[in-house]
């Protein structure tokens, strides 16, 4: 089993009321691998420059990801800098964006790549996705696929998008953009509005306060580990992707059931992210680390203390 992932490499300078971080690795193959290594390998697509550390590729390969669809390219890393508010550190502003050698990536994909269960579509141009997506299906028509996208996009770009989402088993998205996607304002219409799409399922991000599913005749809420150590945010929504899509091509199964769980844990390895800056969190946790976060996330949304239904309808006098 294994998740082929197409998105960004780049370095990231990071600022927020916890320090200041420079060119530390990021973008979102990165850190969508780095939490899909935690339960399957992992192929990412994408493209670097001079300037990338052969330390930084062979910490991936350390951990169990194949790093040959990684091309290296003359120019420098795409590379983002960010200041998060100290008030709130869920609001930020972009102080510059080089895309440099991302500008003109044209993913390539070998065969291993092509034949994973599961491709990630990370946040790129839609063309491109559709183009990707095209290419896997060829070689895996089974393959479970799954899309992010942003505001860019879905302004200047929305036929493309929804071409690709009809393809797609999973897109997820940030509650702003699917607002913006579907013209709803209510996050329950906007979720099933985008599931008309044609996406299968549809997991709406909502930072801190959680996420909402989307599947079937079903939707779930759930809420975000209650953490008072956030230090950078930069990473959370690629690492709860990976983690996602890692636990689902980890269990084979793509069914109600598993795609809750796999809410789970990413939320549980997005919260380890934000406890420090960039890709280090995800460096250090171990399975027994992420274990002992999800018994404490089960006490969290109060498990043990469920009423059995017919308890339940006791109390009620039914």
């Amino acid at each position: 089993m294994s998740i082929t992932v197409v998105g960004s490499v780049a370095y990231d300078t990071v600022t927020t009321s916890f320090g200041r971080s420079e060119r530390q690795l990021g973008g979102s193959a990165i850190y969508f691998s780095l939490a899909a290594s935690k339960f399957t390998k992992t192929f990412p697509v994408g493209v670097y420059g001079n300037d990338f550390k052969q330390s930084d590729l062979e910490l991936l390969e350390r951990n169990s990801i194949d790093i040959s669809n990684l091309r290296k390219e003359d120019g420098l890393t795409f590379f983002w800098e960010g200041l998060y508010d100290n008030d709130d550190i869920n609001n930020r502003q972009t102080l510059a964006t080089d895309l440099n050698v991302f500008e003109n990536f044209v993913p390539t994909l070998n065969k291993p790549a092509q034949n994973s269960e599961v491709i990630f579509l990370a946040n790129i141009n839609p063309e491109l996705q559709f183009d990707v997506l095209g290419i896997a299906k060829n070689t895996n028509r089974h393959s479970f696929v799954g899309l992010d996208t942003m505001d860019l996009w879905i302004n200047s770009a929305e036929k493309s998008l929804k071409k690709v989402i009809t393809k797609s088993d999973v897109i997820m998205i940030d509650q702003s953009e699917a607002r913006l996607l579907s013209g709803e304002n209510n996050l329950k219409n906007a979720g099933r509005k985008i599931m008309n799409l044609g996406a299968k399922c549809v997991v709406i991000k909502k930072g801190e306060h959680g996420v909402l599913i989307f599947i079937n005749d079903h939707e779930y809420a759930l809420p975000g580990y209650l953490t008072n150590d956030v230090k950078d945010p930069t990473g959370a929504g690629d690492s709860f992707a990976g983690s996602f899509f890692g636990f689902l091509d980890k269990c084979a199964s793509y069914e109600s059931k598993d795609i809750f769980h796999a809410s789970i844990f990413g939320t549980i390895i997005a919260s380890y992210t934000v406890e420090n800056f960039g890709v280090k969190s995800l460096l250090l946790i171990d399975g027994e680390m992420i274990y002992k976060r999800y018994l404490d996330y089960m006490n969290l949304i109060g498990y043990k203390y469920i009423y059995s239904e017919n308890k339940f309808k006791d109390y009620l006098n039914l």
